[in-house]
């Protein structure tokens, strides 16, 4: 059995005493192997036993049909777990990245998955399949096939087989060369990641101009009915209308329950907002008020009111626990799509609502069934306890563009499930449980948004998407600002004041940067026990703790000469960034505090403990260091208009940085 081979020459035997002390470590680790320490080389484990890095859960639950997606599971010098890797290419790109190493330590051993007597072939998509259990090979043992006509989800695979004569034949079928692992290690792959999220962001924002543009061409239509003159009712005259007409409704209030079955646009004399005019439309407080059952609906200028308080249909969600197959991602859906709302859409793609006010103890706008919705100027009253009201707009397997809008009490401002491509932007969240709530919603631009007061977070992504932007929002007074789980989640020129937390490293492989994290109880957390996030060119003052991290690796936060600006840690007798910062070290994360620590810092009993957590694995888990902290804050102006601001949301400069053509300015890319 090989050991990795190293780039750095180093002896073998010190590579075979490293894997034997870090196997002792490592016992009893929930998560990590375990081995024999009279044992020179650590044997493979089930994967599922590793800590895995690469793809997201959702290209994951696509490979798990019949498509097969190649892995490598690898044993670090400095690391307890085994970090597992999908795709060959994600573990090659992070070998080059020069960060692995100073966290993890150097790879004492690699195994790749290989195929050779699973009938490895493609899909009539064209995705890479093989069927059986596969075998562990070092991977400078194995074969490798590549490009051949197989793909995964993001691109290339690289296909590896214990012997040439298998990777031969399948290089025969599928086309592509057979190559050793010097070839695969030095070659260069198309590895989707964060910074390509973050070139993203700017185009994502110009969609969501072009989608409103769009919507508001399609509610423009001519005028057919007019309420009180051509039919008695709003639902008489929406009957009466000939499709892609407008309906006018004058001001006054309408008791009625309305079903749109056509695609016309139903236009009010306004929503009541000061001393204007209302057309409201009032519900008898059992049901959803408004539903709508046909594409290119446009509702605008209305008030409504009088929904029923039903937030879910249990009846609904008690199918999901059907012996067939029910999940709790089916009973999210069938219980909380089956709730009522001031305007509930099933199957009614390109809905249109502006200038729209929902009074409601459920939700105010429920998307179900690919109802892909655009909404401006929507204003959401929920109820004063969030555990008796429901979400402001809970979007089922429909994407949303939200712009210009209020969300107030309730449960959710925005909750959004399996709405990929969604952007929310340029809108209020006041009192809600969370603001913006993202579940299986990946591809997604949440910017320039204002949170205050939410009981657990501004912004929060769970069930680990792919490829969110979460982009110069301002969030505070909250119990934390942004917690993004997830992979390649960009987290960027956000303002996060006073809250329990400012941020958490909760997705992996992403980018958090310029961020101003400003007089929190913590102001970042580290929450992977793998770290593969970069954070950097981020500034934290006045944090009563500016970070704190879990068990895991060291997390290193920084790029080469850059790292994050920290209150406190260029006091004393060193010049700006010649000591790394620690922040959560005991003594340095209280230098922003009590200055007089630096004579602690600067102890001998200091500078050795220093060391040992550099070179010890047990001494160097749950710890951040910053090898380059900055001088000066990155954004002085944002840090002046926080202070000046009583409150008031601080505008970012992330899509001027952007440039034309979607693509940021340079900037470093620091590592968690």
């Amino acid at each position: 059995m090989a050991v990795f081979d190293t780039d750095s020459g180093r002896s073998r035997r010190l590579r075979l005493a490293a894997v034997a002390l870090v196997a002792l470590a490592a016992v009893g680790t929930a998560g990590a192997f375990a081995a024999d320490p009279s044992e020179s080389v650590p044997e493979p484990v089930r994967f599922e036993d590793a800590v895995e890095l690469g793809l997201s859960s959702e290209t994951d639950a696509l490979m798990a049909g019949d498509a097969t997606l190649p892995r490598v599971q690898v044993f670090y010098s400095q690391l307890q777990y085994v970090v597992g890797y999908n795709g060959i290419a994600s573990f090659v790109d992070s070998r080059g990245d020069g960060r692995t190493e100073r966290q993890f330590g150097y790879p004492l051993v690699a195994y790749v998955e290989t195929f050779d007597h699973r009938d490895p072939g493609t899909t009539e998509s064209g995705l890479f399949a093989a069927g059986g259990a596969g075998g562990w090979t070092p991977v400078d043992e194995a074969f490798y096939v590549v490009g051949s006509d197989a793909e995964t989800p993001s691109g290339e695979v690289v296909v590896p087989f214990r012997g040439r004569e298998a990777a031969a034949a399948f290089a025969d079928d599928h086309g592509g060369s057979v190559v050793g692992w010097e070839a695969v290690r030095t070659r260069s792959y198309d590895v989707d990641s964060a910074a390509t999220v973050r070139s993203l962001a700017a185009d994502r924002w110009r969609t969501a101009n072009q989608r409103l543009a769009a919507a508001e061409r399609r509610a423009d239509r001519p005028v057919s009915v007019v309420v009180g003159e051509d039919a008695p009712t709003v639902s008489a005259a929406v009957a009466a209308a000939p499709p892609n007409t407008t309906v006018r409704v004058p001001p006054g209030t309408y008791e009625e329950t309305v079903t749109v079955n056509r695609s016309v646009t139903i236009a009010g004399a306004g929503a009541g907002r000061g001393d204007a005019a209302a057309t409201r439309i009032v519900g008898n407080g059992t049901g959803s008020v408004v539903t709508v059952r046909a594409a290119d609906v446009a509702l605008t200028g209305l008030r409504i009111a009088g929904t029923g308080n039903r937030t879910r249909d249990p009846e609904a969600a008690r199918q999901s626990r059907d012996p067939e197959g029910g999940t709790w991602d089916t009973n999210i859906q069938l219980g909380y799509g089956h709730g009522d709302a001031g305007v509930k859409a099933v199957g009614a793609p390109g809905l249109v609502v502006d200038e729209v006010v929902v009074d409601t103890n459920a939700s105010g706008l429920l998307l179900r069934s690919g109802s892909h919705a655009t909404v401006s100027g929507l204003v959401v009253h929920g109820t004063d306890e969030w555990q008796a009201g429901f979400m402001g707009i809970t979007g089922m397997e429909s994407r949303v563009t939200v712009t210009d809008s209020r969300f107030d009490g309730g449960r959710d401002g925005i909750y959004l499930h399996r709405a990929d491509g969604s952007v929310v932007r340029n809108s209020t969240f006041v009192d809600n449980r969370y603001g913006t709530h993202l579940m299986y919603t990946g591809d997604a631009l949440v910017a320039d948004n204002v949170f205050r007061n939410e009981l657990f977070a501004g912004v929060t992504v769970m069930t680990r998407p792919a490829g969110n932007a979460i982009v110069g929002n301002d969030v505070r007074d909250s119990s934390a600002g942004i917690q993004a789980s997830g992979t390649r989640t960009y987290v960027g020129y956000n303002t996060l004041v006073d809250n329990e937390l400012g941020f958490s490293t909760s997705a992996r492989g992403s980018l958090y940067e310029h961020n101003v994290v400003v007089g929190n109880e913590l102001g970042a957390r580290a929450t992977t026990v793998v770290p593969s996030s970069r954070v950097v060119a981020n500034d934290f003052v006045g944090n009563a703790d500016h970070a704190a991290a879990g068990a895991g690796a060291l997390r290193v936060w920084a790029d080469g000469g850059r790292g994050n600006f920290w209150e406190g840690a260029n006091v004393g007798p060193r010049g700006p960034g010649e000591r790394a910062y620690r922040p959560t070290s005991p003594v340095d994360g209280a230098l922003h505090r009590t200055v007089s620590a630096v004579t602690v810092r600067e102890s001998p009993a200091a500078r050795l403990l220093d060391a040992l957590r550099g070179t010890v694995p047990g001494a160097r888990s749950g710890s951040i260091i910053d090898p380059a902290p900055a001088a000066e804050p990155y954004h002085p102006d944002r840090l002046a208009a926080v202070a000046e601001s009583d409150g008031d949301p601080v505008e970012s400069s992330w899509r001027s940085a952007a440039g034309a053509d979607g693509n940021a300015t340079a900037t470093a890319e620091g590592a968690e």
